[in-house]
């Protein structure tokens, strides 16, 4: 209950504050320069003054302390005689009282002990130990010392310079008084700010005076825009003889104008907009009778590839295509039948379906051109083409191989062990084939849908490129190749299905092995940083074009155009897809001098839980397709 008492209070406080401030603030334009002018002179004239008297307080102490040096060596040549003679304490203290009396400052000589052996202005068996003073502790150990501070024994502000004599068995100090240094700062300080007084008051006086003169034209132009605001759009204002003001006037003026010119085509858009068809996913373009554009949604801007406003721009230099200008010309000349024509533009490189209207509306005529794009769907119309021709030659092959076979086994050769059994052996290695393609396809249907489980273990690195080249070893030895491999030291062991991997480093290898010719070389390197693991597999043969390097990866694509590379062109997507179900990347690029690189990194913590989900990289069809035609 307290607390909530308390609160209340609070709230019941700070309403009449802010209505306080509300009603001290000031208001009029006026008081707001003038009180803006006598701030930014108080403010300037504070900071020269403080500059001012810091530079005066800074020089006044130079000069003092080249003084208190100057002094601190006569006193050292006179007292070190007497030091070193050994002179009673009575005739050091006189020498000392002589010397302060010509310096007109205070004379102390200390031992390097701390104590003080005679003083000017004190008796020396009455102070106390000075060792601990700044000056003196510099003195000993530098030669000089210098501090300002208080005096203990004189209770007043004092400058204080010491240097050691006798070779550093006393210390002489020269002492100050700083109330001649401050008497003159203090005196640059009231003369600042009175000046500052006088120059706020003078700059306030220029800042009403200012402010009279501008408000006088604003006022006017503030009546003809309230009489504009009512809708009276005939106002005219006077141009004041100020420049900026004039320019103000004139500048509003214009504005009337062009605002009664502005209501009369608002009417006209109007009648535009209700033109525009409801679905905005498609692009529109709106072109009035003289060619030029009106209105252009995203969408058609996307489709089109063009950046920046087009609205009043020549529609052809905004299609940038002669199919589509013609469009729109013929469909204004055509009454009422729509034009339509699916274009391939050059400029985005999409194909669009486009649609053409005239339309009559208010006093103009417009045409109303509706895109619609159409390049993903003939994308996937060509994929789907494409898979379907490299299924059909990959199975092709081999079938055509069996059925020849077959048909020479029936006519006879079946009868001739020597041939029936190699003709058999052919057989089984087109049976094989076809079972390896149709593996590789469900393998491939698998990955891309996501229904391939990963079995995550550790892995090494090192072992398991040397499991690949064991395997392979045959076939390197057979194209006579030369094979080597580097594991970088400390590259980390990571997360990954063994299996999966062991598949992708052979299926690297392996075209490796068949686009590089006999005599050439196979290098396998592995490194890690603190998140990735990557793997190179660089041969030196024949290379690949770099236009075909982005697709070397797809599925059933071969860089020979005549498909007469063995393989049946799904070993790098199958590889593609392991490493992105990991979470990882995979690219080729070019071996210098000779030969293809190709690059796979794996995350070392394992795939995420969204790598693992299997997102499906390809429509549905094409899974379908692959089940009916295996």
């Amino acid at each position: 209950m307290q607390g909530s008492a308390g609160a209340g209070n609070a709230g019941t406080l700070q309403r009449p504050l802010k209505g306080l401030l509300a009603r001290i603030r000031p208001t009029t334009l006026g008081t707001r320069l003038a009180l803006t002018y006598s701030g930014l002179a108080l403010l300037i004239m504070a900071v020269l003054g403080w500059s001012l008297v810091t530079t005066i307080r800074d020089f006044s102490l130079q000069r003092l302390q080249a003084e208190l040096l100057k002094d601190a060596l006569v006193a050292g040549d006179v007292a070190s005689p007497l030091l070193e003679d050994g002179a009673n304490s009575e005739i050091v203290g006189e020498a000392i009282a002589r010397l302060a009396a010509a310096f007109k400052a205070r004379v102390t000589l200390v031992a390097d002990d701390g104590g003080v052996l005679a003083d000017s202005e004190l008796e020396a068996r009455s102070m106390e130990n000075y060792f601990g003073r700044p000056e003196i502790r510099d003195a000993l150990r530098t030669g000089t010392g210098i501090s300002i501070g208080a005096s203990d024994t004189m209770n007043e502000s004092y400058f204080f310079v010491a240097r050691s004599i006798a070779n550093g068995e006393a210390v002489v100090r020269i002492g100050m008084p700083l109330a001649t240094v401050e008497g003159l700062v203090s005196d640059v300080q009231r003369q600042v700010a009175a000046a500052a007084l006088v120059a706020g008051i003078v700059m306030a006086g220029a800042g009403w005076f200012v402010a009279r003169r501008i408000g006088m034209s604003l006022n006017d132009i503030r009546r003809q825009a309230a009489a504009v605001t009512s809708g009276e759009l005939d106002v005219f204002v006077d141009p004041a003889p100020t420049l900026e003001l004039g320019d103000l006037g004139r500048a509003f003026n214009a504005m009337t104008a062009t605002l009664k010119g502005s209501m009369a085509e608002l009417e006209r858009t109007r009648a535009r907009l209700e033109a525009t068809l409801a679905d905005l996913s498609d692009g529109v373009i709106i072109v009035d009778d003289r060619g030029h554009v009106v209105l252009a949604n995203n969408a058609a801007l996307d489709m089109l590839a063009v950046r920046g406003a087009v609205v009043g721009e020549p529609f052809v230099q905004v299609g940038r295509d002669h199919e589509l200008a013609d469009l729109v010309v013929n469909a204004l000349v055509a009454p009422d039948s729509p034009v339509e024509r699916i274009i391939h533009h050059g400029g985005s490189g999409r194909i669009v379906q486009a649609a053409a209207r005239r339309l009559d509306v208010a006093d103009e005529r417009i045409a109303v051109v509706v895109l619609h794009d159409l390049t993903e769907l003939r994308r996937l119309e060509g994929m789907r083409r494409d898979f379907v021709a490299n299924v059909s030659h990959e199975l092709r092959t081999p079938l055509t191989s069996i059925r020849a076979l077959v048909e020479t086994l029936e006519a006879g050769a079946l009868y001739d062990p020597e041939v029936s059994s190699d003709f058999l052996g052919r057989v089984i290695s087109e049976v094989d084939r076809l079972a390896l393609l149709v593996d590789e396809l469900l393998d491939l249907a698998r990955l891309e849908s996501g229904r391939l489980r990963l079995a995550l273990e550790r892995v090494d690195p090192e072992s398991i490129i040397q499991h690949a080249l064991q395997r392979l070893s045959p076939q390197t030895e057979r194209a006579d190749l030369t094979v080597a491999y580097h594991v970088e030291p400390g590259t980390a062991s990571f997360m990954a299905d063994r299996g999966r991997i062991d598949q992708v480093l052979l299926n690297l290898v392996h075209n490796a092995i068949k686009f590089t010719p006999a005599g050439g070389s196979i290098d396998l390197t592995s490194a890690s940083t603190a998140e990735y693991v990557e793997f190179h597999v660089r041969d030196t043969g024949v290379g690949v074009n770099p236009a075909d390097l982005p697709r070397l990866f797809e599925r059933f694509y071969k860089a020979d155009r005549a498909r007469r590379t063995q393989g049946t062109g799904l070993g790098l997507a199958i590889a593609k897809h392991i490493v992105q179900s990991h979470g990882g990347m995979i690219w080729a690029e070019p071996n210098h001098p000779a030969g293809t690189d190709f690059v796979f990194r794996l995350p070392i913590a394992g795939p995420t839980e969204s790598d693992l989900a299997g997102e499906s990289l390809v429509e549905p069809p094409d899974l379908k397709l692959i089940a009916d035609l295996v």
